[in-house]
């Protein structure tokens, strides 16, 4: 017996078979749709960007396969022309050449997705250099330069940066010394960011994808013919134009066209086709006519050959404009006729009006009155238009306030019909201050006035009621009445029949800042057509009045600014002096001798002040320098050197993150820098180095050679300008240098720089680097600095040396402990016997002892208590500091002075 389910298999497996011809029936009856993708050389990175997009449309367009079909540029034409595509997929320009060719229709623009939040359906080119370039500012700059462009039929990365050159009238081939491609977008930045090429250009939002990646950053670079489009985030150089177009070729189903671009437009910004293809969806298909006429100017694509018409070309393509203007022409011989018929008629009609002209002679008589009435007004109104424009020059010109009102006043009083006028200005609710034609003419009193004061006449007048009414106040004066006003006399204002009083305001809503009072002699007083032009007259003076007050506002501020500027330079100055007291004063001698330069050089006087506040600040940057080496005595060793040469950065660092330090901050970076290139910190040479640092360095090396220092003498002002005459063209600017010449000559320099200690802070720094660790006394290195450099002849005159006899012995008999404790007794006598001596312990057992007079060493050394019941006895020597010049210091551990007894008086 057969089981149930064994009965059920046969039904079952037909079942199967039934479904399977149904899909594959339905399989062989979706139709594959083609898409055209402009891929250069048929690129696989090309076609794996846009496979996501091919399935996202399948997916939506159940019944249609659609696939990818990567063409070049020749490929694509003939695809299209012999439709073995459905849709195209190139750049702008491909896409407008093809559209001018074959008729294809966009249906969808890209969204770019240019960086994370950043979404654009429009793009351009930028051209740019690298921003340390500073010879390369404009475009114009780049004349015989080298140029990097992406390819020759690249949109976004050439096309529209040629455009924008001939715009210019620039000729790419002529103006640059080489064009060259790069292929990429990314080759032809690091081109230029290498020095390969001097600029280049590329599609934007290409320097900021690569800053984002940290390949680069934009401020190494400059942009050129930079614009700001509202709305646009990236860096530009050009016009703007539309994103890569969808399209459909003309045998394409309009249905399959109009679902395509629907699908496309409903594609997420989020969805893994857009994704893939590093996009943001699709938007409406937006106007392409910039890209066409980006190739019309260039004359390439489709316009290769435009403008080159034959008379057959002519009627083809322009029968209907000239059939048009067939039609027009005949109009135009229609009317003519039409117009000769109708000067007939006309003819006739004057004839009749010559007759009806004999009856009114009256009337024209009477219109000529009431124009002469008009023309009277017309006149009148013109010169209270000239007055009001000679005071609005004096408005632009005048450049202050006080001048300016009385001008205005003044040109108000010369209208022939203003016999007078004033202005007066509000401080704290009083008028006090004011402007008037005629002095004799002013308010009774003398200001302050108070409008708001019902006892003062002047609030019952018309300017008082001006101001605090805040409005325009006509008063007329009656037949019966003296004047307009109760003030001045009547017999001196009897002459004027009306007075207009106009609140000055910084505008239509503001409180008044004063008021202009105008007085006429015009029977008629005043027109509505001159009162609003005296309202708006006073609105220019009331606007002007709070520009210069606004002015002088602004003007305290600015001196205030200044003065806590200058006063902080001060500061900065006084902290670097606090820090190394041995060079106190090197910074104001380099300012002064950098102002002498900059003078010598003719520079301005605002570059002046400027020089000098960085010459007071050029060694800031030492604070930063370790006491170590910058408080060293003596000559610095190589890491010495290098530390200290970091103060030049250091100085830079400081300054260059406050606003108003920051042009002080480059300019101290650079005062160290050679004209051969040789210097620190940027290694810069010749004019790349700033102005005022090339000026700098000089004033710093003059003050150098002709300042004493503990390691070197000073050298006469002769020797240094001839030292800087040596080194002009290698270490130092030839010009600066020549400006030296002249006027650094009658400088003078300070004779020296003492080097002893002076205060607690330089004890402690000898004590560091010239202290005897066993005695205390100053060692022999210092002992040689001293003699060597002559630091000691204007104070002190007598050397006595004092060497220590049979102290080897000693040393055998007791040990080398006792030895130094003998020769820390013998120090400290001799600092007893000797309190303002210089005392010196040299070479282990001698001592010298440098004192101002002559002192009987011989009779001295034998009251030392120290030596009583030992071995060690005590040899002295003296000479005299006047007149020896030359020593001698023995390296093998014995100081020899060769000197003679008598010649110390």
């Amino acid at each position: 017996m057969i089981s149930r389910p064994h009965r059920n298999l046969p039904v079952l497996l037909l079942f199967l078979l039934v479904c399977f011809l149904v899909g594959a029936t339905r399989a062989q009856t979706a139709r594959d749709v083609r898409i055209g993708l402009l891929a250069k050389r048929g690129s696989e990175i090309d076609v794996k960007l846009w496979t996501a997009t091919a399935d996202y449309l399948t997916a939506r367009l159940p019944g249609h396969r659609f696939h990818l079909v990567p063409l070049d540029f020749t490929e694509i034409h003939d695809a299209v022309r012999e439709a073995k595509i459905d849709f195209v997929l190139a750049n702008s320009a491909f896409y407008v050449e093809l559209e001018k060719l074959y008729g294809v229709n966009r249906i969808a623009t890209l969204i770019n997705r240019n960086l994370p939040g950043q979404q654009t359906t429009i793009f351009g080119g930028v051209i740019f250099a690298r921003a340390d370039r500073h010879e390369i500012k404009e475009i114009k700059d780049l004349r015989n330069r080298r140029f990097m462009a992406v390819e020759p039929r690249s949109f976004g990365g050439w096309l529209v940066c040629w455009r924008e050159l001939k715009r210019l009238g620039i000729d790419p081939l002529r103006f640059f010394a080489s064009l060259e491609y790069g292929n990429t977008h990314d080759a032809v930045v690091q081109a230029v960011q290498n020095g390969t090429v001097d600029a280049g250009t590329v599609r934007t939002d290409t320097l900021e994808r690569m800053a984002d990646a940290g390949t680069i950053r934009l401020d190494e670079f400059r942009i050129l013919n930079e614009r700001h489009i509202a709305g646009f985030p990236f860096k530009l150089s050009t016009a703007l134009y539309p994103e890569w177009p969808m399209a459909a070729i003309r045998t394409t189903p309009a249905d399959l066209t109009r679902r395509v671009a629907s699908a496309l437009l409903a594609m997420d910004s989020d969805d893994p086709a857009a994704r893939a293809s590093k996009s943001a969806g699709w938007a409406a298909p937006l106007n392409y006519q910039p890209v066409h006429d980006c190739l019309l100017d260039l004359r390439i694509g489709p316009y290769a050959d435009f403008g080159q018409f034959t008379l057959n070309d002519v009627l083809r393509r322009y029968w209907r404009q000239l059939a048009i203007l067939l039609l027009l022409v005949m109009a135009v011989l229609l009317t003519s006729l039409y117009i000769l018929r109708l000067n007939q008629r006309l003819r006739q009609k004057k004839r009749e009006v010559d007759e009806l002209n004999a009856t009114l002679e009256d009337k024209v008589v009477e219109r000529t009155s009431r124009v002469n009435t008009l023309l009277d007004q017309e006149l009148y109104l013109r010169e209270i238009m000239e007055t009001i424009a000679e005071v609005n020059a004096l408005l632009i010109s005048a450049t202050d306030l006080d001048t300016l009102l009385h001008a205005a006043c003044k040109a108000m009083g010369e209208h022939s019909h203003y016999g007078h006028s004033w202005i007066g200005l509000l401080h704290d609710g009083l008028v006090d201050r004011v402007f008037s034609t005629d002095d004799s003419l002013r308010p009774p009193g003398t200001p302050p006035y108070n409008p708001h004061d019902p006892t003062d006449p002047f609030a019952s007048s018309a300017e008082g009621s001006c101001m605090t009414k805040n409005q325009t106040v006509v008063m007329v004066r009656k037949e019966e009445q003296g004047a307009a006003t109760s003030r001045p006399d009547p017999a001196t204002t009897g002459k004027f029949r009306a007075v207009i009083a106009l609140p000055l305001r910084a505008d239509r809503y503001s409180s008044p800042l004063g008021a202009l009072c105008v007085y006429t002699m015009r029977r008629e007083g005043f027109e509505q057509e001159e009162i609003a032009m005296l309202e708006e007259l006073a609105g220019d003076i009331g606007f002007a009045v709070n520009s210069f007050r606004q002015k002088e506002q602004v003007a305290d501020l600015e001196k205030a600014r200044i003065e806590n500027y200058q006063q902080t330079i001060r500061s900065f100055a006084d902290m670097i002096d606090q820090r190394d007291t041995f060079t106190a004063g090197h910074t104001v001698r380099v300012a002064e001798y950098s102002r002498l330069l900059a003078t010598q050089m003719g520079l301005a006087k605002e570059q002046i002040d400027l020089l000098q506040q960085a010459a007071i600040l050029h060694d800031i940057g030492k604070i930063a320098t370790p006491d170590s080496v910058l408080l060293k005595p003596g000559k610095l060793s190589t890491l010495d050197y290098e530390l200290i040469k970091l103060h030049a950065s250091a100085g830079h660092a400081m300054l260059a993150s406050i606003p108003m330090y920051r042009e002080l901050a480059e300019i101290i970076r650079h005062h160290h820098e050679r004209h051969d290139g040789m210097g620190y910190p940027d290694r810069l040479r010749d004019k790349n180095i700033p102005l005022l640092s090339r000026i700098i360095v000089v004033a710093d090396s003059f003050d150098a050679m002709t300042t004493n220092r503990i390691y070197k003498p000073r050298k006469t002002v002769a020797e240094a300008l001839r030292e800087l005459e040596t080194l002009s063209g290698s270490q130092f600017d030839p010009d600066v240098v020549a400006a030296g010449l002249i006027a650094l000559r009658n400088v003078e320099s300070p004779d020296s720089i003492d080097q002893l200690p002076r205060n607690q802070m330089e004890e402690r720094r000898f004590s560091y680097f010239f202290s005897d660790k066993l005695t205390g006394l100053y060692n022999e290195d210092y002992l040689q600095i001293m003699l060597r450099n002559n630091q000691v002849l204007h104070e002190f005159r007598c050397l006595h040396s004092v060497h220590v006899n049979n102290l080897e012995q000693y040393n055998m008999r007791l040990g080398w402990e006792q030895g130094n404790l003998l020769m820390q007794k013998i120090a400290t006598e001799l600092q007893a016997l000797f309190p303002g001596a210089l005392l010196f312990r040299a070479y282990g057992r001698d001592f010298v002892i440098i004192t101002a007079h002559h002192v009987n060493l011989a009779a001295d050394l034998l009251r030392l208590a120290s030596l009583k019941g030992t071995e060690v006895t005590l040899e002295s020597s003296h000479i005299d500091l006047l007149e020896e010049t030359t020593y001698y210091i023995d390296k093998m551990e014995r100081l020899e002075i060769k000197c003679e007894m008598q010649k110390c008086r």
